[in-house]
């Protein structure tokens, strides 16, 4: 039994008195909370410099990594705020699902509600399809896949809760890694009870959901900034420990801004 830890601290990506791009680890919260486990990258913040009124102008699941936008003043937080209504701040996501999906692009749409608990979902958060729910876009572009795994570069056209997790869950190429959207919802109530065990590390081959937001892009001053992190080490080190998998040449990839 295992509870796992973050493999790195936060990095400070870029930063100016109004505003920081933060580069969150995985196994770490973005904002604190009673029920679950674990530090988050707001109290990390204001350890940092607990002077500065921090804001999340958005937030990512605990297992994902990667590019947080987070305010330092109540100005630039309602500035973005107004972007983020407006849809003007975009994002961009890699993704290491099962199966290989031998396509250029694919756009799904479909609508995203709660499932609510039943006999069926004992999880109060699980998403999933519902035709009363929000709308919710996804547009996936393949960047490599063998050895039953694909590596896909994700961007959402919406923000809603679990969205890419449950897109790609949809078309039946669930992230790997996911205990909720993945082969067995309920490692997701064991893990939280358990941690980390044999047989899960058998079934979902890696500790956490294989999802990086690596792109982010928004406005300051009237002008458009754009900020690129890199795969995660250790999604990376899955994909060449992958035998057969070969990245592609996807030409839409560089349309990211």
């Amino acid at each position: 039994m295992l509870f796992l830890d973050p493999p790195y601290q936060p990095r400070i990506i870029i930063e100016n008195e109004d505003f920081a791009v933060v580069d969150k680890p995985p196994f770490f919260l973005s904002h604190p909370t009673k029920k679950k486990r674990g530090f988050s990258l707001l109290e990390w913040l204001y350890n940092q410099n607990n002077q500065i009124p921090w804001k999340l102008i958005h937030r990512l699941d605990r297992e994902t990594s990667g590019l947080l936008l987070v305010a330092k003043n109540n100005a630039s937080a309602a500035y973005f705020g107004r972007q983020m209504e407006k849809r003007l701040i975009r994002k961009g996501y890699f993704a290491i699902t099962w199966g290989e999906l031998k396509a250029d692009y694919l756009k799904i749409e479909a609508p995203l509600g709660y499932l609510g608990v039943s006999s069926e979902n004992e999880i109060v958060i699980r998403q999933g399809i519902q035709s009363n729910g929000s709308q919710a876009i996804t547009e996936i572009y393949p960047l490599g896949y063998g050895g039953g795994h694909s590596l896909l570069w994700v961007k959402p056209q919406t923000g809603k809760l679990h969205q890419i997790r449950v897109h790609l869950s949809l078309i039946k190429h669930p992230i790997v890694g996911d205990k909720l959207y993945g082969p067995n919802p309920s490692y997701f109530l064991d893990f939280s009870k358990q941690g980390w065990t044999k047989e899960m590390e058998k079934s979902l081959l890696l500790p956490r959901h294989a999802l990086h937001a690596a792109f982010l892009s928004f406005f300051w001053k009237g002008n458009k900034q754009t900020v690129f992190l890199p795969l995660s080490d250790d999604l990376e080190q899955f994909l060449k420990l992958t035998k057969g998998f070969q990245k592609i040449h996807n030409p839409r990839f560089f349309e990211i801004s």
